[in-house]
């Protein structure tokens, strides 16, 4: 039935209520708070505050979690029977002679190496520092094929691993921090190449924490030896093998020996020469956190590299030296950055 338009609109008058309009202005005033606090300031979120004792101790476990699977993965399959990557399923493919996949090129040129085991390390590293929301990781392995299917047999119980570590941890000292300044740097194998070739001693997993731009801790793992050294600028270095603190070793009781790369050497041997003559042993080495474990306890006294390297490999080894007075420069004489 047609209805004149004046009736219609009689009809469909909505009656405003006190506790409706109570109601909408509650919150209407809750969504302009929360505008306020996140998105006025420009950030989006509020600032996180975090105890650095508790970022660096979930930063060792991570580390020896991923030491861990590293460890495993070699003892399970062998010197000679490493993984490849499918490039059609992104799963893992085992084969029984020596061979890996290829994730690029370095800068120079040269192939770089990945295996299951720097891909399940990871995994699990990410795993246990993703405990942080919003926390800023950096890694060098990009790849996220790895599943918790994947990564579950190298799984070890978290809280025995830590119990292994706490003495250590506990004498860190605490310092509030604001979690966006704070940056995590991971390296889940370091000495990919040396892995692959059975020459485990050289093999680490690293942990860094940047704050600015400031590396104020670092954590380097021997998986195969079972050592954790930890450093903290302001505090010191230890060695979970003795749980105390190491001083530095006197220059005069140092080894004149030069580290530099095994695969990545390029001049660098040629330079270490020219630079100091025959007063030096020139020492090719795997892996840069094992050669700066080499300068703490004093069987080399410098290590040089000159070709491309990561912030993930210095980083752990750049927070131990400064935490004992030195640091890693670059070749002008500058701390790295």
């Amino acid at each position: 039935m047609y209805r004149p338009l004046d009736t219609a609109a009689s009809a469909m008058q909505v009656r405003l209520h006190a506790r409706n309009i109570f109601a909408f202005l509650v919150g209407a005033g809750f969504i302009y708070l929360a505008y306020m606090i996140f998105f006025k300031s420009g950030d989006g979120f509020p600032e996180i505050d975090v105890d650095l004792n508790n970022v660096v101790s979930y930063a060792v476990l991570a580390a020896e979690m991923g030491g861990f699977a590293v460890r495993k993965i070699h003892e399970e399959n062998g010197r000679h029977s490493l993984y490849w990557l499918s490039q059609c399923m992104n799963k893992w493919n085992s084969i029984s002679v020596l061979n890996t996949a290829q994730k690029g090129l370095t800068d120079e040129g040269k192939a770089e190496l990945l295996t299951k085991a720097d891909l399940v390390s990871n995994f699990l590293i990410l795993d246990v520092l993703q405990r942080f929301p919003r926390l800023n990781i950096v890694t060098e392995e990009k790849d996220t094929s790895v599943s918790e299917s994947d990564a579950a047999p190298y799984r070890t119980d978290t809280y025995s691993m830590w119990l292994s570590i706490r003495d250590v941890l506990a004498q860190i000292p605490s310092r509030r921090l604001t979690l966006s300044e704070v940056q995590v740097y991971v390296d889940p194998l370091d000495a990919t190449q040396e892995y692959t070739e059975g020459l485990t001693e050289y093999v680490t997993v690293m942990t860094c924490v940047v704050v600015g731009d400031e590396p104020v801790f670092g954590a380097i793992y021997r998986p195969f030896s079972n050592e954790t050294v930890v450093g903290v600028q302001g505090w010191g270095v230890m060695s979970s093998s003795s749980g105390k603190k190491l001083s530095l070793v006197d220059l005069k009781d140092t080894v004149k020996k030069i580290v530099v790369s095994r695969s990545h050497a390029g001049s660098v041997e040629k330079l270490a020469r020219e630079s100091f003559g025959d007063e030096y042993e020139v020492e090719p080495a795997g892996g840069s956190g094992y050669k700066t474990l080499r300068l703490l306890n004093g069987t080399a006294e410098l290590y040089i590299h000159q070709t491309a390297i990561k912030k993930w490999d210095t980083c752990a080894g750049d927070a131990i030296l400064r935490a004992l007075g030195g640091a890693m420069l670059d070749l002008e004489g500058l701390p790295l950055r």
